[in-house]
């Protein structure tokens, strides 16, 4: 979801899914997501129905409380039978391309030459004629494609499915009965919330999948749950220092020095911050320490981002995920013994 309308004291939302389609009731409020208004579930639901008797399905977004009942954020109603039955066969969107395996397997029980025949039929259109390889002719237009489809060995091997499903994408093209078929996507539904119509309360972003239960078991759900990050572990050096700021005045000389160590931490965890230790009484600017740092943190590839989850209070409930920037501050400081730390410099680059 994106954009949810905040619904607690903290501007934040503890929000959870929820699915009703007749007598199906799911909250799936054991996942709520701790204070956040961008939240990715990441959640696959199967429910079976029966038309006409339940045809209406709403997906709710409730926010979590620890105390009362929960209170919707919005919801969203899609009319299945409508879906199910439209020319437009929005049971299951169209990919791309068709594999027989991997993240993007072919969902639909049904190949594109069986559901390119079907329509074939059921529109009265002469076709599908395949051959020579690579091309397939329907009503008087031909449409050309890939020939070979790979397997999981990485083997090639002859088929008319990905020129079949090239013929889908341009279903529209057949005079008489064509019309343009529902490709694969994402849709993005406005969330409404009956006390204040005509308000967005946020938005979702999902997909419904319909298959009868006559027809052969679609293949497994695709897996869209959120991306674990994975630990790693920054190790930086701090050699030297040169040409550093001379803060301090000796009382009996008047010499320029300073007390110079190195500070160093990951944004958003400056409370777990390091420091070398210091080179006292430097006359030139110069410090030595041969010091490592060690930074553990959980890192996401994909989004390059660092994951932090830390308790914003004392007298939070749970933790909460926060997704930043992966940057490294160094700081250059003077100690003193009497009063507080003087800062010195930092890299510019941060």
């Amino acid at each position: 979801a994106t954009d949810l309308h905040p619904a607690d004291i903290n501007g934040k939302a503890d929000p959870y899914i929820s699915i009703r389609l007749g007598r199906t009731d799911i909250r799936d409020k054991d996942n709520y997501i701790s204070k956040q208004l961008n939240p990715v579930f990441g959640k696959s639901f199967d429910i079976e129905a029966t038309f006409p008797m339940e045809s209406m399905l709403t997906v709710a977004v409730y926010d979590w409380d620890l105390v009362g009942t929960d209170d919707l954020i919005g919801e969203t109603k899609i009319d299945l039978e409508n879906r199910f039955y439209s020319k437009h066969r929005a049971t299951c969107g169209l990919a791309h391309t068709y594999c027989t395996h991997g993240y993007n397997a072919w969902r639909d029980p049904m190949k594109p030459s069986q559901i390119l025949s079907k329509l074939c039929k059921e529109g009265k259109v002469d076709g599908p004629h395949f051959g020579p390889a690579g091309r397939v002719k329907v009503a008087n237009r031909v449409f050309t494609g890939p020939s070979e489809i790979e397997d999981e060995n990485g083997q090639k091997k002859a088929s008319d499915e990905p020129v079949a499903l090239a013929a889908l994408r341009h279903w529209q093209d057949i005079p008489g009965a064509g019309c343009r078929l529902v490709p694969e996507h994402v849709e993005t539904r406005p969330l409404l919330n009956p006390d204040k119509p005509g308000i967005e309360q946020g938005r979702l972003e999902m997909w419904v999948d319909m298959f009868p239960m006559d027809m052969p078991a679609p293949g497994p759900a695709i897996d869209i749950s959120p991306r674990k990050p994975k630990k790693y572990e920054l190790r930086v050096i701090v050699w030297n220092t040169d040409e550093v700021i001379l803060e301090d005045d000796d009382y009996f000389t008047g010499e320029k020095s300073s007390d110079i160590f190195v500070r160093g931490w990951l944004k958003g965890q400056q409370e777990d911050k390091q420091d070398t230790d210091v080179h006292y009484h430097s006359l030139t600017g110069e410090g030595n320490f041969n010091w490592r740092y060690i930074f553990p943190f959980d890192y996401l590839m994909a989004e390059e981002k660092i994951v932090i989850s830390k308790k914003e209070s004392m007298f939070s409930w749970d933790e909460t995920e926060y997704k930043i920037p992966a940057r490294l501050t160094l700081q250059v400081w003077d100690a003193d013994h009497f009063s507080a730390d003087d800062f010195l410099g930092e890299p510019r680059d941060g």
